[in-house]
């Protein structure tokens, strides 16, 4: 029992530090409405994230923007027909997820002719996924929020009229919490078989022989009975409930960018971001656990004086490393007309630098051993087209779409994030009331590329990462809403 409830405490803690390779693409409401395009434009502050070199061709002194996203994504998961459900799929179990609302804000400031410097604040990194309690992979997670913030100092200067160049410093910090269930219904089942079931055959074996228990024995026979009733009548319960905090130490990369523009209809930008590794040095955990299982707990406890066991994890600290992969951005744009511009963007993803998560238990009372979870992530392209017409002085219209791969093999998918290969598709507009200012709107549809993604999860034995017990399988459908709104100013 002791080693059986470490090793779910100790599971709790090897996803609860994963991204699982979310970036948000969600850092402008005027580039969100144009599929996400801008590598190769000129967006004044704006391009302080889409590309640095852009940002000392802006034409006013001073340039502001400012806006937020709202991201509203559902996901349905059906287990795979099996023998033991007849060969048909469950029902669907749908996420019920919370309204995630990045946030960004640009400063440009150009002192002289060719140099402008300036400074960013946004969350490149985030997701968040809630399920209900009873859902069949709440041993999983049941609700997971992560977030990533970024401040970025930036220098842009221009070599000649079509030339210029720009860098900055990252610097990120960010946060994640995460709940899941301690107790799977495969666990519930090796616990009843391995554990409970053989003590019972035991004493109920010498009652039949005819040898007279003790009351300790009937004692222990009576409490091992309704364990196994309890635990087998609430097997799809949350009765032990792990939450999981951290916060991720500051992490500082870089980013620089090139843009050339060839002619006066035709603009080329290459940017390149620098993978970081956050750090969560010290993350703690909180339990909560359903009043009959704590009794129930007690009781076997009091069977095996001086058995622990459920571990203070209250108490405890761990620490982890995760990546955020390096990020190389090709871009092109064409103005056939004044008022019409079109932009591609192809982006490269490093997500192979992800290939593993450890865990480390502060404090070695615990008795915990380091976690290996094997991700496995491959590098991504991401493809990106977006056009925008300028109607009047006052009105500006934009579309655009993109295609996204996903990083995550099928052999890793889980519920935490079931990334899949996202199409989306874009439209927006800006408002000009004023010639110094700008109201910009933009809505995103995300849907998966196939209809659905088929994909396991492997479990592993603890202390052997070789030994697989359980596999979590089945199909996600996942889609998201997207709205953005911003403003800026210039002057």
């Amino acid at each position: 029992m002791k080693k059986i409830l470490l090793v779910l405490a100790a599971a709790a803690f090897a996803t609860g530090a994963s991204a699982e390779g979310y970036q948000v693409n969600n850092m402008s409401a005027k580039q969100t409405g144009m599929g996400h395009v801008g590598t190769a434009m000129k967006l004044d502050s704006e391009s302080i994230f889409f590309n640095p070199a852009a940002a000392s061709f802006q034409k006013s002194k001073f340039d502001i923007s400012a806006g937020f996203t709202g991201i509203l994504a559902s996901c349905a998961y059906r287990s795979l027909p099996t023998l033991a459900n007849d060969y048909t799929s469950g029902p669907a179990e749908k996420s019920d997820n919370k309204l995630s609302t990045p946030l960004h804000v640009y400063f440009n400031y150009k002192p002289i002719e060719r140099l402008s410097v300036g400074l960013g604040f946004f969350t490149p990194n985030g997701s968040s996924m809630r399920w209900s309690d009873q859902w069949s992979g709440a041993h999983l997670v049941q609700e997971i929020n992560l977030a990533a913030y970024t401040v970025q100092p930036t220098v842009s200067y221009r070599i000649c009229d079509r030339l210029s160049i720009g860098a900055g410093l990252m610097i990120t910090w960010g946060n994640f919490d995460l709940a899941r269930s301690m107790l799977s219904p495969t666990t519930i089942t090796g616990l009843v078989q391995t554990m409970i079931d053989p003590t019972i055959g035991q004493l109920q074996g010498a009652l039949n022989a005819g040898y007279p228990l003790s009351d300790e024995q009937q004692a222990m026979l009576q409490t091992l009975q309704g364990a196994k009733g309890f635990l087998e009548a609430n097997r799809d319960r949350t009765l032990v409930l792990a939450k999981l905090q951290g916060n991720a130490d500051v992490a500082v990369g870089v980013n620089a960018g090139a843009m050339w523009d060839i002619t006066d209809q035709w603009s080329i930008g290459m940017t390149w971001r620098s993978r970081m590794n956050m750090q969560v040095g010290r993350g703690h955990a909180t339990m909560k656990v359903d009043p009959t299982a704590a009794q129930l707990i007690a009781q076997l406890g009091q069977l095996s004086p001086g058995t622990q066991l459920l571990p203070p994890l209250d108490k405890g600290t761990f620490n982890a490393e995760l990546p955020l992969p390096t990020v190389v951005t090709w871009g092109v744009s064409f103005r056939p007309t004044t008022r019409w511009e079109l932009a591609v963007d192809l982006q490269w993803s490093g997500w192979s630098a992800y290939k593993r998560l450890d865990v480390n238990f502060n404090e070695p009372e615990l008795g915990i051993a380091p976690i290996l979870s094997v991700k496995n992530y491959s590098n991504t392209l991401a493809f990106r087209f977006g056009g925008q017409y300028r109607a009047t002085d006052f009105l500006t219209a934009r579309m655009g779409m993109y295609v996204d791969e996903s990083p995550v093999d099928s052999n890793y998918l889980n519920p935490e994030t079931p990334s899949m290969t996202k199409v989306a598709y874009t439209a927006g507009l800006s408002l000009r009331p004023t010639k110094c200012m700008s109201i910009d709107l933009a809505y995103c549809y995300v849907s998966s590329a196939d209809p659905e993604r088929t994909g396991s999860y492997p479990i592993y034995q603890y202390g052997n990462p070789t030994q697989l017990t359980e596999v979590f399988s089945g199909n996600y459908k996942l889609h998201a809403n997207v709205f953005s709104i911003g403003v800026g100013f210039r002057f």
